[in-house]
């Protein structure tokens, strides 16, 4: 009777306790992959076990004894089930972490023999030159990644930010993979422009992203034509995800460039740095996009690079250079200007012919004559704010009182 009474208990227990168990191990499988996991693990693993022995220990006892008579005999058989379920757990870790390590080691050994020593190299033997037209796939504004550099330091003629077919139904039919669509299609394309071009007050000529990095004299020209793409160097990095390889690296950096011809895409260089697994040994030296871009066509021209070493005077002066050139954008001169890597700003002080420069760029920008075509009276407010409110910042008040208007 005691052996029943025993056996009755331990096995209510065992119910409960592997019930709540179980319903806790699939929601939180249902939550997160195993990948995620793993990625995450060194950071959610402290709060988990708190969780576990606070909250789910807890439940697990409660409902334990509200379900069982509360006879010596269960109570011993629902005591019984906690270190078998123990001796059970540590029993699965140990298998586990076994199995695990060798899937690690056998997913290294894979990420080995199917990575090409050039892919770590941080060279390319030969170099493909300007670039005519250089397909990208992301946003459609060249204002941020390789775009706008690419076409300022004459890396690519053009630049065509690849999207779907015209009319195509955005489901999850779609197939967004440039490396398995037979034909490519280009959204938008921009070209670096010059000239009387740069100086028209409208939205096909940017100018911002240009002179926030300290290019003066020319814009980003935008089309929205769209075409069929048959001849092009598109490039690819670790962001959209089509460019990694089957056992490739983990958790670091992936470019690639591919050759397109009429419908035949084939690839000519590849970068790679990362870990042979989650759990395994980085390789390769970090690197940007814009770097293996260069590389590939060869460039020795860094605008952005030689712009942003200029002192603040010599600033002043690129973007007076400007004036005439192409319209000048408040906005971004400041952000320009406040990049300076001076030390104490608040004591610069300016000569007269900087401070008539820089009061200069702001008339250029802030036109009186737009103000009167808007009809609005806080036009000239809105358009030297960002500048008032850099005078104020970054100089003292002597020089701020001269630079104010």
């Amino acid at each position: 009777m005691r052996s029943k009474e025993f056996l009755f208990g331990f096995f209510k227990s065992l119910l409960v306790s592997g019930g709540i168990l179980l319903f806790v191990w699939t929601l939180a499988a249902g939550m997160m992959s195993g990948e995620a996991f793993m990625i995450l693990s060194p950071f959610i693993i402290g709060p988990v076990i708190i969780g576990f022995w606070a909250i789910i220990v807890p439940i697990i006892v409660l409902l334990t004894f509200a379900t069982i008579d509360r006879s010596s005999a269960e109570v011993f058989g629902a005591l019984a089930v906690y270190p078998v379920l123990v001796a059970a757990f540590f029993g699965f870790q140990t298998v586990h972490s076994s199995l695990e390590k060798e899937r690690v080691q056998t997913a290294i050994e894979a990420a080995r023999a199917a990575l090409d020593p050039k892919y770590l190299q941080r060279k390319i033997d030969n170099p493909i030159g300007r670039i005519e037209t250089l397909a990208l796939k992301g946003p459609d504004l060249c204002t941020t990644g390789i775009c706008p550099i690419a076409l300022a330091d004459g890396m690519a003629g053009r630049v065509a930010i690849l999207g779907p077919p015209p009319g195509t139904i955005l489901d999850n039919r779609y197939e967004d993979n440039p490396l398995k669509t037979e034909t490519l299609w280009v959204e938008k394309t921009y070209r670096a422009a010059e000239g009387k071009a740069c100086l028209l007050p409208d939205s096909k000529h940017q100018v911002y992203w240009v002179q926030k990095v300290g290019l003066f004299g020319a814009c980003i020209e935008k089309s929205d034509l769209q075409f069929p793409l048959e001849d092009a160097i598109l490039v690819l990095d670790e962001s959209t995800g089509n460019v990694n390889r089957p056992n490739g690296l983990r958790g670091g950096d992936i470019s690639a460039a591919y050759q397109i011809k009429g419908k035949t895409l084939h690839e000519i260089a590849r970068w790679e740095a990362g870990a042979l697994s989650w759990h395994g040994p980085m390789v390769g030296e970090r690197f940007d996009t814009i770097d293996f871009l260069r590389t590939l066509t060869g460039s020795s021209t860094n605008g952005v690079s030689e712009a942003a070493k200029l002192t603040l005077q010599q600033r002043i002066d690129a973007a007076y250079d400007g004036i005439g050139k192409t319209r000048i954008d408040v906005g971004a001169v400041v952000e320009y200007l406040k990049s300076t890597p001076e030390k104490d700003h608040r004591k610069t002080e300016l000569d007269n012919e900087r401070v008539s420069r820089l009061r200069a760029l702001v008339i250029e920008g802030c036109p009186l004559k737009t103000q009167q075509a808007s009809k609005n009276p806080y036009y000239m407010a809105q358009c030297r704010g960002s500048y008032d409110r850099f005078v104020d910042w970054y100089f003292g008040s002597a020089t701020a009182a001269a630079l104010k208007f």
